[in-house]
């Protein structure tokens, strides 16, 4: 397993649409691939990561939810790939960051049930109902995937602060 480097606000491939991945053609890479990511996103202590946040430009991405609301509970692997929302539902605001901003929060609205189809890393496809964190996580991976940053739904008025806040915290980043 390797920890890679997170791509961070400014680097184009994070605004790109990702297009359809072939499972097959990514099959044998895949384990490895997932290993890597899984381990990238432990050693930044984030909920997921996408592929296009370590470069490269597959429609894929790997969350890591904790199994339940213990403390130190087992995390619960979900990869996902071409994902589609089949549903949205609901709506809460709350905080959120992002590992290629890091030590960014904003409050941004995100729905509170949803309803996502996806292939998972054996090739099967899934269809998962989820809310709380799973959601919140499943919304901005996806967002990730369709070149689009949790900064994008921030209400309009906090968007010359975000910038500003940008611009500070951006020498801090490796």
């Amino acid at each position: 397993m390797a920890i890679r480097k997170i791509v961070k606000y400014g680097d184009p491939i994070l605004r790109q649409k990702l297009k359809h991945t072939d499972y097959e053609a990514l099959r044998e890479e895949l384990p490895q691939l997932i290993k890597d990511m899984e381990e990238t996103c432990l050693s930044v202590h984030g909920v997921g990561l996408a592929a296009n946040q370590i470069g490269l430009d597959y429609r894929l991405a790997v969350i890591l939810i904790p199994e339940s609301d213990k403390k130190n509970a087992s995390l619960k692997r979900i990869v996902i790939i071409n994902p589609e929302f089949e549903d949205k539902q609901g709506e809460l605001v709350e905080e959120e960051g992002c590992l290629s901003l890091p030590g960014l929060w904003v409050e941004i609205p995100r729905a509170t049930d949803v309803t996502v189809r996806f292939v998972d890393e054996n090739g099967q496809p899934r269809r998962v109902r989820a809310r709380g964190l799973l959601a919140k996580a499943f919304q901005h991976e996806i967002d990730h995937l369709d070149g689009k940053l949790f900064i994008d739904y921030a209400d309009p008025v906090l968007k010359t602060a975000i910038k500003k806040e940008i611009k500070k915290l951006r020498p801090t980043w490796n």
